[in-house]
C-alpha cells in the first residue's frame, strides 16, 4: 500500500508531542472560561432597578409582576421576596396579606411561609440595594433568609 511503518521512537515522539499540545490547549481553554464566566458573577448586570423609595408606601407590600418580586416596606426597612413558587417556579399573585400560586394552589404568608402545599418550602429573597432614592435588587442567586435595608442609610445587608 505504499505506507512505511513508523518506528517505536517516532510513535513515542508523536503521542508526546500530540499529548502536550493536547494538555496546552485544554488548560488554556479552561482558564479563558473561567475568566469569561467569571466576568458574568460580577458584573453589575444582575442588579434591576425597581422603584422610587417615595413611591412605596411606608406597610406595604408591593408586588413588581414584571420582574418576579416583590418589596415589603416596613416602616424605614425594605426587603425583596421572590414572586416564584418553590413548588415548580410558577409567579405567585398576592393574596391579603400572603401569596397565592394559581399553578397548583400553594398558599404563602406576608413572609412567603408555607400555609398550604404542595410547595414545601417557603418563597426566597433577593439582595436589596438602596442608591439615590432608588431600591435595586439582585437577580442572581436568590437566599433563603431576607436581608433587610434600613432606609437612611443607603446600603444593602449583604451586597
Amino acid at each position: 500500500m505504499g505506507s512505511k511503518p513508523i518506528s517505536r521512537r517516532e510513535w513515542l515522539r508523536r503521542g508526546f508531542l500530540f499529548g502536550t499540545v493536547g494538555t496546552i490547549l485544554a488548560t488554556l481553554g479552561g482558564i479563558i472560561l473561567d475568566v469569561w464566566l467569571a466576568a458574568g458573577r460580577f458584573s453589575s448586570a444582575h442588579w434591576t432597578q425597581l422603584a422610587l423609595i417615595d413611591s412605596l408606601p411606608h406597610q406595604a407590600t408591593v408586588p413588581f409582576p414584571e420582574k418576579g418580586v416583590a418589596i415589603l416596606r416596613r416602616g424605614s426597612r425594605l426587603a425583596a421576596l421572590s414572586l416564584e413558587c418553590t413548588h415548580l417556579g410558577c409567579l405567585m399573585n398576592t393574596m391579603g396579606d400572603g401569596f397565592f400560586c394559581p399553578c397548583h394552589g400553594s398558599e404563602f404568608g406576608p413572609m412567603g411561609e408555607v400555609y398550604t402545599g404542595p410547595a414545601s418550602k417557603p418563597l426566597q429573597w433577593h439582595a436589596v440595594l438602596v442608591r439615590h432614592g432608588r431600591v435595586w435588587i439582585h437577580t442572581g442567586k436568590k437566599k433563603q433568609e431576607a436581608e433587610w435595608v434600613f432606609l437612611g442609610q443607603e446600603r444593602s445587608g449583604t451586597a
